[in-house]
C-alpha cells in the first residue's frame, strides 16, 4: 500500500510517495512535506489502495470510497471532489516522486526543469 500525496512543488503537480501518513490529519500533511522539503508544497490531495486518516470536518464530495466504504482518495482543496483527485492520480502527466528526491535539491536554475528532464 503506497499512499501517494498528490501536490504543486516547483510550479509542477507530482504524486509524492515514500511519506507515511497513516494517522496523521489531511490539514497537516502540508506543515510535514514543508519541514521535510524545505521549499513551497501545495497539497492537492492523497490517494491510496486504503487511506487511514481523520476525515472529520471534510464534505462528502471530497471523500472517495470503494463499494465496501475503504477510502481511495481525498481532497484536500475547495472545488475538486476525491473523484477528481483519483483521476489525477492515474495521470501519466503528474510525475511520481520519492519525497527522499524531493528533499535533495536541484541544480537546475528553474525549479520546473527538474522535472522536465529524467537524470
Amino acid at each position: 500500500m503506497t499512499e501517494r500525496i498528490i501536490a504543486y512543488v516547483d510550479k509542477t503537480m507530482v504524486k509524492i510517495i515514500g511519506l507515511k501518513i497513516k494517522g496523521i490529519k489531511p490539514t497537516d500533511i502540508e506543515k510535514v512535506l514543508l519541514e521535510q522539503v524545505e521549499r513551497p508544497v501545495r497539497v492537492i490531495g492523497v490517494t491510496s489502495d486504503s487511506l487511514q486518516l481523520d476525515i472529520y470536518g471534510l464534505d462528502p464530495e471530497a471523500i472517495l470510497r470503494d463499494e465496501k466504504g475503504i477510502i481511495k482518495a481525498i481532497s484536500l482543496v475547495p472545488g475538486l471532489s476525491g473523484t477528481e483527485i483519483a483521476q489525477i492520480d492515474q495521470a501519466e502527466k503528474a510525475q511520481q516522486v520519492d519525497i527522499k528526491t524531493l528533499s535533495e535539491g536541484t541544480d537546475r536554475a528553474c525549479p520546473k526543469e527538474r522535472w522536465l528532464f529524467e537524470e
